[in-house]
């Protein structure tokens, strides 16, 4: 008689939660307690951060001007007042922009609203005109047809600028301490935290990464801002000014920039002449931001803008939420500076290679090249 034979099953083998493991655990939750918490903080005092990021950007792009004043026998106090006195004309320059813009625009409404109309009734004869049936009923009570909401999220964007401006005096007095203290700040580190010039290597090649990003980016922004607005006015668009503000200010995001600064002023030219014009203002803007973004800019921006579209993308998100329309103009150079602190070590480095646009293998080779 054959006996059944029972199948023999292999013991489970249990792994044990070792101290090690239940720290890892540990530190992650606190880290990510501690991250929720700071970003909690920086919304609630997002008036106070905005204009305190802005006047650090300005001070790290106006210092070598600032030194080099300094050389020629100028007064550190006196060259830090002359950057503020630049700083604070052009912010003037930009006011007086958008507020003559803001003018034109409300006595031009009426027009647009009758324009609006007749480009409707285009529409709706189109429509009729076509084999199958379509529902242009909602037409006539469109929100997005109305000329406010084609310029509303515009002025949005830039009420939010205007109102970080309003803390105008903090602002410009932040800007003069921190341009006076700017040259000491290298020897009060290592006087205070004892930091080594290693340290100190490293944070100077983050001030001057952030430098170059700034100074470059805004210089081929208003290049192509001005290029963008003589375009319009050669085609004789309305608000031509005010879209080439919105295209210089736009020039800091990538990747959406572009295309947020193109919308209002081809919706524009749609109203004011029709689809050839509208397709004129595209084409101009394409060609303009393709040399600028595309052929130039890269001879002098190089490497310095190595980050992941998803990670600009997901920066401007949050950043935009954290602290409004400022916060989406700084989020590159936030992105740009936590690359640039988790690349500075050796445990944290695997961040920065998510962060970054290029494969595992060029950053690995890159980050030994610049060690060695």
């Amino acid at each position: 008689m054959i006996e059944a034979t029972q199948p023999q099953l292999n013991p489970v083998r249990t792994v044990p939660i070792t101290d090690t493991s239940r720290g890892s655990l540990t530190r992650l939750l606190v880290t990510m307690a501690a991250a929720v918490l700071v970003l909690a903080g920086l919304r609630a005092a997002s008036s106070v951060v905005a204009p305190v990021a802005i006047a650090l950007l300005i001070t790290i792009a106006w210092s070598p001007a600032s030194r080099w004043l300094q050389q020629r026998g100028w007064h550190p106090t006196v060259a830090a007042v002359t950057g503020v006195v630049v700083g604070a004309a052009a912010v003037a320059l930009l006011g007086l922009l958008i507020w003559s813009s803001l003018l034109q625009l409300q006595s031009e409404l009426p027009a647009y609203q009758e324009r609006i109309g007749a480009l409707r009734d285009s529409v709706t004869a189109f429509a009729a005109g076509l084999p199958f049936e379509v529902d242009t009923s909602r037409l006539a009570s469109a929100q997005a047809l109305q000329p406010e909401a084609i310029v509303g999220y515009v002025l949005g964007f830039i009420g939010g600028l205007t109102s970080t401006a309003g803390n105008l005096a903090i602002l410009l007095l932040i800007m003069v301490f921190m341009m006076i203290e700017a040259e000491r700040y290298p020897q009060k580190l290592r006087d205070a935290f004892r930091a080594s010039d290693t340290s100190i290597d490293r944070l100077d090649g983050f001030v001057v990464s952030m430098r170059r990003y700034v100074v470059i980016n805004t210089i081929f922004g208003l290049i192509a801002g001005v290029a963008n607005t003589l375009l319009l006015l050669a085609l004789g668009v309305d608000l031509a000014l005010l879209w080439g503000v919105l295209s210089f200010l736009m020039s800091f995001l990538p990747n959406i920039g572009f295309v947020l600064a193109l919308a209002p002023p081809a919706l524009l030219a749609l109203l004011q002449f029709g689809i050839g014009r509208a397709l004129m203002v595209v084409g101009g803007f394409f060609v303009i931001n393709l040399i600028i973004d595309n052929v130039i800019k890269p001879r002098y921006v190089g490497e310095s803008l190595d980050l992941s579209p998803a990670v600009v993308v997901i920066s401007l998100v949050l950043w935009g939420w954290l602290l409004g329309p400022v916060g989406a103009l700084l989020a590159v150079p936030f992105s740009i500076a936590l690359r640039l602190l988790v690349d500075s070590h050796e445990e944290s480095r695997w961040l920065g290679h998510l962060m970054s646009d290029s494969d595992a293998g060029t950053a690995s080779t890159s980050n030994g090249d610049a060690s060695a």
